[in-house]
């Protein structure tokens, strides 16, 4: 490790995931609603979280709020797995193979549904933060020191399977737009290897008035400013799809005080160059940072980040009358789902 000026002190309480023996891979699946109608949202949510109880169902599961590009209204359970088998199993079930089948995905509907589930290995996935809160992979997962951070690269580093994979993509830059016919259709993207993606969150409800002024002051309009360049060129960027998200509680739906981005990218490379070079990631990196290397305070904000790098087949994606700009149908092959 290499920590210099720009990066955080060597002694910063780096913490990433550890997969016990026997488990190899992490299941995380993004099961999503469009539509205007809040109660019919709700419903989704309520019903699909029902089902997520049943045997053999996920182990952690989170809701997000977020409005797409499209200006579309959008909900979306999360859900967190450490059993690929187990999980297909429950998905294949009756009870919620028959719920998912018979939703609404009539072309003269206004509500669009879709799933993206990854089945990541280990080797090739990261969760990483400095604070020991249980969210999301580290809430079914123990957490481990590491001394992996506060340097360009460290991404990278912290996957295993680095040491022997670039992660380098088929694609130079994004492929082009495709309009594809999607209304009353369930479609499946067909992805390349090492398609990557990447879930940041902030967490500020422990933070103590002066660290949440920071927040507040210096990194949430440049983390929006962040995710705004993401979105705005998917050529320059490689970012094919980024969801800017409220984390809502499940029970209620109200608001928490924490919110996560969801990306898909080209490749982790894509992202590494976005991350060295754009003045808003930049501006986040140094605020944070400021605080480990000048503290006036014991940090409490939650910063953390999970990475995946994808193999063909380690995503399963169905979209059901969804619009054609959704995740990722912009820009690959599509087929009919069975």
């Amino acid at each position: 490790m290499s920590n210099d000026a720009d990066g955080v002190p060597d002694d910063y309480p780096g913490r990433v995931v550890a997969f016990p023996g026997g488990v190899s891979h992490l299941v995380f699946g993004m099961y999503g609603i469009q539509s205007p109608d809040a109660n019919l949202r709700r419903k989704f949510i309520s019903e699909l979280s029902a089902h997520c109880e049943n045997s053999g169902g996920p182990e952690r599961i989170e809701l997000c709020h977020f409005t797409d590009g499209a200006d579309n209204v959008c909900d979306m359970l999360l859900t967190y797995a450490t059993n690929s088998d187990k999980h297909r199993t429950w998905w294949q079930s009756n009870s919620v193979k028959q719920w998912w089948q018979q939703l609404n995905t009539s072309a003269d509907s206004d509500t669009g549904y879709w799933r993206e589930v990854l089945h990541t290995d280990k080797d090739r996935f990261n969760y990483a933060a400095g604070v020991d809160d249980k969210v999301a992979s580290a809430a079914i997962l123990p957490l481990t020191p590491s001394a992996t951070f506060g340097y360009w690269g460290s991404y990278r580093d912290r996957l295993p399977a680095s040491k022997k994979d670039t992660f380098e993509s088929e694609y130079d830059s994004a492929p082009a737009i495709k309009e594809h016919l999607t209304k009353g259709r369930r479609l499946s993207a067909i992805i390349p290897d090492n398609l990557c993606l990447i879930r940041e969150g902030q967490g500020w409800g422990k933070c103590g008035p002066e660290e949440k002024a920071v927040w507040d002051e210096q990194m949430a309009a440049v983390v929006d400013e962040w995710v705004g360049f993401l979105a705005s060129d998917p050529q320059v960027t490689g970012c094919l799809s980024v969801r800017k998200c409220e984390e809502r509680d499940i029970p209620n739906g109200a608001a928490q005080a924490k919110q996560c981005q969801i990306a898909f990218l080209l490749s982790l490379g894509h992202i590494e160059h976005a991350a060295r070079t754009h003045i808003a990631h930049l501006a986040v990196h140094k605020a944070f940072v400021k605080m480990y290397r000048e503290p006036t305070f014991d940090p409490k904000m939650h910063v953390w980040v999970e990475v995946h790098v994808l193999k063909k087949g380690d995503l399963e994606t169905e979209y059901a009358n969804c619009h054609n700009q959704t995740g990722l149908l912009p820009f690959f092959e599509v087929a009919p789902f069975n």
